[in-house]
Formats: structure tokens, sequence, C-alpha cells
């Protein structure tokens, strides 16, 4: 099924941070990394920790699209950070 993404939507291998009072009570502060979402866009995103963290590969959360606060995408002309979540659209 191809599914036409909007290119502010999370997506995998974007780093994120959260919005405080997020679903997972984590700090404003701390970076994930999206590794997929359900169905594959908008509705509900996984997140692991980056690489960096100590125990990173024993940690996973999932958390909605109105969590992220701000999102950074690494692309061909440089890394690209947007708030995804300031500029709501229906699910499809």
């Amino acid at each position: 099924m191809l599914v036409d993404r909007h290119p502010d939507d999370p997506r995998p291998g974007d780093i994120v941070q959260l919005r405080t009072g997020n679903s997972i009570g984590a700090g404003p502060d701390q970076e994930f990394v999206v590794v997929e979402g359900f169905p594959p866009c908008r509705v509900h995103l996984v997140l692991n920790l980056p690489d960096s963290y100590p125990e990173h590969e024993d940690w996973a959360a999932a958390v909605t699209a109105q969590d992220i606060r701000r999102a950074t995408r690494l692309e061909l002309g440089g890394p690209r950070t947007w708030a995804p979540a300031d500029n709501p659209r229906p699910a499809p």
C-alpha cells in the first residue's frame, strides 16, 4: 500500500523532542529517534533512544504525533528542523 506522506510528518530516522506533559513523561530536551509509525503515518510513532544513550537498545515508547515538539531530519542540503504539531492536519 502506498502512503502519500506530508513532508512535515515525522518518519523513521527523524530525531525528535517532545512537548512538556507528553504521554511518556520525557523531558523537553531529551532526544529520540523515530523508528516507525502506525498506521504508516501520523497517528502513533514508535521512538527509540539515540545510539549514544546507555542501554538504548532495551528501550522503546509509542507517542502520538501531538507529543512531538520539534523534529530534525538530515537531508542532502543539510539538517532541517521544524515543529510538526504546530501545523496539525487530519489523519489520513
